[in-house]
């Protein structure tokens, strides 16, 4: 139990760091990867391999578009093994959701403001958001 709240809490320190680089400069350090691929080390379970079929999937879909940053793929892979296969769906779904709903109204209110919306968006913050939802169903 003491393992795994402190896996949750580091993941979510280290989320938190790489949601602010990310927005900050559209790119991801490495090193927060791969702390949280050893992090997975806490709770590991065979089963957790599972998750890199999430990965995969992620991967495809950023090789054949061109708009998903090698960054946010990293993290991706890293967290599901931290979570497993249907944590990583759950993962992911609410981080497109979450993207979708911060696009939208983005999206409206700038055109109200006669602007037009930025189609970039940094997706670190989506998977920290994404994360937290899948914890708290998880």
């Amino acid at each position: 139990m003491i393992g795994s709240v402190m896996q949750f809490a580091a993941i979510v320190i280290l989320l938190g760091i790489g949601s602010v680089m990310d927005i900050r400069t559209r790119e991801l350090p490495n090193w927060i990867s791969v702390i949280i691929t050893l992090l997975a080390i806490i709770n590991f379970r065979l089963e957790n391999l599972l998750g890199i079929i999430v990965a995969v999937i992620f991967f495809s879909v950023a090789l054949a578009t061109g708009k998903i940053g090698g960054g946010d793929v990293k993290l991706i892979a890293a967290l599901s093994v931290a979570c497993g296969l249907w944590g990583s769906f759950a993962l992911l779904l609410f981080a497109q959701i979450a993207m979708l709903v911060f696009y939208a109204g983005n999206y409206i209110f700038q055109k109200i403001n006669g602007k037009t919306a930025s189609k970039s968006l940094p997706f670190v913050p989506f998977i920290f958001i994404g994360y937290l939802a899948s914890k708290l169903i998880f």
